[in-house]
């Protein structure tokens, strides 16, 4: 009966140091895999803060060319340089002067034929002019900050 036992015991001890080593490797290669998982996302956030800094490079870039273009207009004719500059402002101008003249004269033609005033101004300011209006206003006081704003959605 001992030799039996000494058997099943000496089997057992030899077997143990197999099995430990069967856990460890388990352990090591889960470790391993959390490692890997790790480096995979610092390498995908590591890229994308390098395409944000590529995208901000590639902004002053186009704006020092826009200057640099601007200043050699400026350089080689004043009024030339000067018309150049205007013609977005001016257009505006003209844009905003044609929108309030349409806006008055609808309103005097409205109180002319027997609106209350605030009949006349609801005429006057409807859903599809309160969106015009926005849209305009959104788009010079606002371009640069929803550029911003997109940027950082991605």
């Amino acid at each position: 009966m001992l030799s039996l036992l000494g058997a099943a015991l000496g089997f057992g001890t030899s077997v143990i140091p197999s099995i430990i080593q069967i856990f460890t490797q388990k352990q090591a290669d889960a470790q391993e895999l959390k490692m890997l998982e790790a480096k995979g996302k610092y390498a995908a956030q590591l890229s994308s803060l390098k395409l944000d800094e590529l995208d901000a490079k590639a902004d002053i870039s186009e704006t020092e060319g826009i200057y640099a273009s601007m200043r050699a207009a400026n350089a080689k004719s004043g009024f030339a340089a000067a018309l150049s500059g205007s013609v977005r402002p001016v257009i505006t101008y003209l844009f905003v002067a044609f929108f309030l003249v349409v806006k008055i004269t609808t309103m005097m033609y409205a109180m002319n034929n027997g609106a209350d005033f605030r009949d006349a101004v609801n005429e006057i300011w409807s859903d599809d002019t309160n969106l015009l209006f926005t849209s305009i206003i959104s788009f010079w006081f606002g371009s640069r900050q929803f550029a911003k704003m997109r940027k950082n959605a991605k």
